[in-house]
């Protein structure tokens, strides 16, 4: 009986809880219409909010932005009047929106408890943030490729700004100097701190302490700090460092910047190694650690030595590690931006020899006039060749399985 009459009071529960929540739904129901209104008024602004704002403060023509344009005398309807309106005062929809969720999650306290609801709510501020910041620029960059934007309007022109893109020799320069860069950086930031990790963490290495701070250092300068020591350094008079160096084997001094696109690519992979390696051996020293002592044990009965043991047991055990820094080297190198314009001093370096593909985007972007357009294209190539290349590596290095394999 006590059984019977718990369950029909639990059930009794289950009932009031699902028509209090029917009940108080259309709370939830338009604060998400209104944030939607709000992002709606957003979205359709395209940019253009900050201009919008102070054309509806100031009474003038908004034909730029929304509708035709008024004949003498003619006015907006009551309906396109509403619309205006939000999209000048398009915060407080959301406002009101979450004030309407707030309500319904008050009414509604046991959500905050519920375990097939707690998941999702951990979940969505990550993806408010991704939808904010990621794919709505994302979209926007897109739609943006496609159209000539100047400061007072945009015109649709399709594929003109690619086949510009692909027709001007400097795009295939800022590329080549990329990729240089990119293979340049992998080539020595991957396999050189994983040898200087696991030399730092053997038990014969000395003072391994005091190198690891040594190697951890530069990762903390700035990179315009970074960037004009490097200028000074390879500087074209006999007086700076690289030039004495040169002397010091009977060499002229010569300008490194200017000199060809080889010295020039030298100084800035030079910079790069210099700043992150230890930041990559950082990240190898924890993939050691969290190798089992009893491998390397096992491995000293069976009479390893130092070198059988690193390939035989630490290095196959290090190529997560070792993937995930080949692909963030990989996103570094394709990115560069900062270190050319700094150790140059501008992003219109001699001759283009420091010129990257995102130094591309920027001198289009905000350099020139009116050639946002061109410069959301140059960024969408940029992200499609980064996809292509990452996905690339990670086939190749086993990370990413392409098709089933057969069963013997």
């Amino acid at each position: 009986m006590n059984a019977n009459a718990s369950l029909s009071s639990l059930e009794a529960a289950r009932a009031k809880t699902r028509k209090k929540r029917l009940a108080t739904m259309p709370l939830l129901i338009i604060g998400l219409l209104l944030i939607a209104l709000s992002v709606t008024a957003l979205f359709s602004l395209s940019g253009k909010a900050v201009r919008y704002d102070q054309a509806f403060d100031q009474g003038k023509d908004l034909s730029d932005y929304f509708f035709a344009p008024l004949a003498e005398g003619e006015a907006y309807s009551p309906l396109q009047s509403l619309w205006l309106g939000i999209a000048r005062y398009r915060v407080w929809p959301a406002v009101a929106g979450i004030f309407f969720i707030g309500l319904y999650v008050f009414f509604n306290r046991e959500l905050l408890y519920s375990q097939k609801i707690a998941p999702y709510v951990f979940v969505f501020p990550f993806i408010l943030i991704f939808l904010v910041f990621f794919l709505s620029p994302f979209i926007s960059t897109i739609q943006m490729s496609f159209q000539s934007i100047k400061s007072s309007s945009r015109e649709w022109i399709g594929w003109k700004n690619y086949t510009d893109m692909f027709g001007n020799k400097n795009f295939y320069v800022a590329v080549k100097n990329s990729l240089v860069y990119m293979g340049l950086t992998c080539a020595l930031l991957v396999p050189f701190p994983l040898l200087f990790a696991y030399m730092l963490e053997t038990k014969a290495m000395k003072a391994s302490g005091f190198f690891k701070a040594i190697y951890y250092m530069p990762v903390l300068c700035s990179v315009v700090v970074a960037g004009i020591i490097f200028r000074m350094m390879f500087s074209e008079l006999p007086g700076s460092l690289m030039n004495q160096v040169r002397a010091l084997f009977g060499l002229e001094a010569i300008p490194w910047m200017k000199h060809s696109a080889g010295t020039a690519m030298f100084a800035m992979v030079l910079l790069c190694c210099w700043r992150w390696t230890g930041m990559n051996i950082l990240y190898y020293m924890a993939g050691i650690k969290s190798i089992p002592a009893d491998l390397y044990e096992a491995a000293d009965i069976d009479g390893a030595n130092a070198v059988q043991k690193f390939l035989h047991v630490g290095l196959p055990l290090l190529k997560p590690t070792a993937i995930y820094v080949l692909t963030i080297s990989i996103y570094a190198g394709l990115s560069m931006f900062t270190e050319s314009l700094m150790i140059f001093g501008t992003n219109n370096s001699p001759k283009n020899y420091g010129l990257t593909i995102v130094g591309y985007l920027y001198r289009y972007g905000f350099e020139k006039v009116d050639k946002m357009g061109f410069a959301s294209a140059v960024g969408l190539v940029l992200l499609a060749g980064a996809m292509v290349i990452t996905v690339a590596q990670l086939i190749a290095t086993g990370t990413i399985t392409v098709g089933k394999k057969k069963e013997g």
